[in-house]
């Protein structure tokens, strides 16, 4: 049940208790029960109420006029009250009331939409015509109360064209009118018919992007398969020319194979070709770099032996050339 629900059924309870208690009331006596109950703070549903033998005795009596203002504070509206002058008067928190409680039938869903009325959205004009209020300003105060004591949620536009009050939701309170089930129902269908109208629009579009996200995932498995084929036709090609280069080693033409492999019309290399390369280049500098220190080192010797046998051979001429002078010089 609705909190609001629950208030309202609390409010009324002390009046049906005096009404079930009280042994052979009167007329009178549950007129003034009646006159308390549409006054009383909180009270909004008169249901339980309206129902009691008591109650529905005061029809064809002098009282019956409380029966009746008793149910249009049940299901009616301002206006019905207004255009039967044979009804009790009203004070002015009477009046409040039953222009709070046809405030909610105006705004319930179930109302029928009329010029001035849309869906979950009330004009001005209307409210002020329904609610027979003469001024904006007591529209919005009536408005504001009816918001502040839970009775509906709704936002005031005061400065749209036209000014609208939007109705986001509406409290339980009001009793069905009697003989009103066949338009409930036929509300309850249209209703119906425009829920599985979005459900099917709804399963629709779930369709459509589960069959996108499908092509979307076949056309994703494609693109990785030619991927993986065009990778695994490289490896094969690179496998392949390392076999050439091999062979071609083998046969003392290593070179020879290698610019072979890598000729015009040939897939550029992976990166495990190009690690290969480096490799290889490294080597290679590796190899001059030993042939280098070799032919440096043949120089040197080659330099210092002759160094060597210049020097020899020039001790040895000067060493014959000093025995024939001083054999010149004896023979002087």
């Amino acid at each position: 049940m609705d909190q609001s629900q629950a208030k309202a059924l609390a409010s009324i309870q002390p009046f049906i208790h005096l009404a079930t208690t009280t042994k052979t009331p009167s007329p009178r006596l549950i007129a003034e029960l009646i006159k308390g109950a549409i006054s009383a703070p909180g009270a909004y549903i008169f249901t339980e109420l309206l129902q009691l033998p008591v109650v529905q005795g005061l029809r064809a009596t002098e009282s019956e006029p409380w029966l009746t203002l008793l149910e249009i504070f049940s299901w009616g509206t301002y206006e019905e009250y207004k255009a039967n002058p044979s009804l009790p008067p009203l004070d002015e928190a009477q009046t409040f009331k039953l222009r709070q409680l046809s405030l909610l039938t105006l705004a319930s869903p179930f109302a029928p939409t009329t010029k001035n009325t849309t869906a979950n959205a009330l004009t001005y004009t209307g409210l002020l015509s329904s609610l027979l209020l003469s001024t904006p300003q007591e529209l919005e105060s009536l408005i504001t109360q009816s918001i502040y004591s839970g009775l509906l949620t709704a936002r005031l536009s005061p400065t749209s064209s036209p000014p609208t009050v939007h109705i986001t939701s509406v409290a339980p309170l009001r009793d069905l009118r009697p003989q009103s089930l066949p338009a409930l129902l036929q509300i309850l269908q249209t209703w119906e018919s425009r829920c599985v109208s979005v459900v099917s629009d709804l399963e629709a579009q779930i369709a459509a992007m589960r069959a996108t996200a499908q092509q979307r995932a076949m056309r994703e498995r494609k693109r990785q398969n030619e991927v993986d084929s065009l990778v695994l036709s490289n490896d094969k090609h690179l496998a392949s020319n390392d076999n050439g280069v091999v062979s071609d080693a083998k046969g003392g033409n290593a070179r020879t194979g290698r610019s072979s492999g890598s000729g015009a019309g040939q897939r550029p290399p992976s990166k495990r070709d190009l690690d290969q390369q480096m490799e290889g280049e490294g080597d290679n500098e590796d190899d001059e770099y030993d042939e280098g220190r070799m032919d440096l080192d043949e120089g040197i010797g080659e330099g210092t032996a002759g160094f060597i046998g210049s020097g020899s051979r020039g001790g040895l001429s000067g060493g014959s050339r000093g025995a024939k002078r001083n054999r010149g010089r004896g023979s002087k």
